[in-house]
Formats: structure tokens, sequence, C-alpha cells
């Protein structure tokens, strides 16, 4: 039977914990960035109204979905969860609002995702979101 109260047979060793501190530092140093600084807290203020004006309708005022999907939750993970930032604005520029494809400004489609990502569990950081920006990027909730 193992014992697993007795002291160990090889005594702690300060490289290994050194090792193991530089290996998790660098897997949160090169995870894609989700963190702060994504987009500003005005750009999503910004939209949170263009969403109520322009999309609440379909994916109702909680995101919760109605017409359209939901875009938040597990379906929305799901779905675009640990895609790039790009791909899923490239798609709501293209395709959103459903009764005008297209017809909103680059600038309104990002404060809008950016309030998307918000939503989403992202936090808001100095930079605003940009195209460039969203390539670099991936959607909460990926694995």
């Amino acid at each position: 039977m193992l014992d697993i109260t007795s002291t160990p047979k090889f005594p702690p060793n300060p490289n290994r914990s050194i090792k193991c501190i530089v290996m998790a530092l660098a897997v949160v140093c090169a995870a894609p960035a989700l963190a702060a600084g994504s987009f500003t807290s005005a750009q999503a203020d910004q939209g949170h109204q263009l969403f109520n004006d322009h999309c609440a309708e379909c994916h109702r005022p909680d995101l919760t979905g109605a017409l359209g999907p939901a875009l938040k939750g597990s379906d929305f993970a799901k779905k675009w969860g640990g895609k790039p930032v790009e791909d899923f604005y490239q798609f709501e520029h293209a395709n959103m609002p459903a009764n005008a494809p297209g017809s909103l400004p680059k600038d309104q489609m990002l404060a809008i995702t950016a309030y998307i990502l918000k939503q989403n569990g992202m936090t808001p950081g100095s930079t605003a979101l940009s195209e460039a920006a969203a390539k670099d990027m991936k959607m909460p909730g990926g694995v």
C-alpha cells in the first residue's frame, strides 16, 4: 500500500521548481490575446448602444438569441470559441444586420464586436479593436 503521508525519498529540487515556473510563464506568454488591451471600454460601450440599435431585435438585448442565434453562452462558444476574432468580425460585417447585410461601417461593426467580446468575458484595455488586432486574437471559449 502506498503511504502518501511519508517523507519523499528524494529531496526537493529547486532547479525543477524553477523549470516548472519558467514553463508556466512560457505557456501564459504564448497564449493568444484574450486579455486586456483587445478593445477599450469606450469602444464596447459604443458597441452596446449600436448592438441595441441594430442587433438586439434578433439576438435579444442580453445576447441570448431569438430570431438570430445567441451571441454568448455554450452554443456560441461551441461555434466560435478559439477561432480568430477576425473570422467572427468578417462574418458579422458581411452578413449583418440581417435586414441590410454589410450596411454598417467598419468602425461600428468593430465596436459591436468589442461589446460581444466583453459580454463573453474579455477584459477591455487601452487599445481599440482594429481589423489588424482581430487577426491575432482568438474568440473566448475555445479549447
